[in-house]
């Protein structure tokens, strides 16, 4: 919770929007990722979040954009479009995608995130239906890529462990020093809530 108020759908999702929007502090995307507690996503550069309301009664939607490293050796875009749903407590989510042909399903947590938006943290734990593999993570996310000012570790820390059940030196640190042209146009029409920030 922010602000010392109960967290509900609505904060979690506007938490979870972030930067996103067309304001003067606004960004293309709400939040770009600093680290993260999986290794088979977190080697993958500047990873951009997106998340937004769509004109759909109840839609919410996440747009992840990030760059991989091709078999030759090159650096590609990539982009995902998961449909999310509330889960029954406030700040839990389903998310749902496909994936050659594969539905995948994750359930998300907002775990954390600082008064002023200068920081958000997530868990996450997912499984491929018909793969069955299983896996979980957490993400830590900055308006701009970058660390959090030191002050904010010890509480990101505590939420970590608390929330997460990880250590702040398990999170492999994900590499932001070339992030331009991205990708960052949404799937869906955004319908943008007011920003928290």
């Amino acid at each position: 919770p922010s602000r010392g108020e109960p967290l509900t759908h609505d904060v979690a999702e506007r938490i979870m929007q972030g930067w996103y929007g067309d304001g003067p502090d606004s960004k293309p995307y709400s939040w770009l990722a600093v680290a993260g507690q999986n290794p088979a996503y977190d080697h993958f550069p500047c990873q951009y979040q997106i998340w937004y309301r769509g004109k759909a009664r109840n839609s919410f939607w996440y747009n992840p954009v990030f760059k991989v490293q091709t078999l030759e050796g090159t650096e590609v875009w990539r982009r995902s479009d998961y449909r999310c749903k509330r889960g029954d407590v406030p700040g839990t989510f389903y998310f749902s995608f496909m994936d050659n042909g594969v539905t995948s399903l994750e359930y998300w947590r907002v775990v954390d995130a600082a008064d002023d938006l200068s920081w958000s943290l997530y868990y996450y734990a997912g499984a491929a239906k018909v793969a069955g593999q299983a896996y979980i993570g957490a993400v830590l996310a900055t308006k701009d890529g970058m660390w959090p000012e030191r002050e904010h570790l010890p509480r990101i820390e505590k939420s970590l462990w608390e929330g997460c059940g990880v250590k702040l030196w398990e999170m492999c640190e994900v590499d932001n020093s070339t992030c331009g042209g991205a990708p960052l146009d949404p799937y869906h029409e955004p319908v943008l809530m007011p920003a928290l920030a």
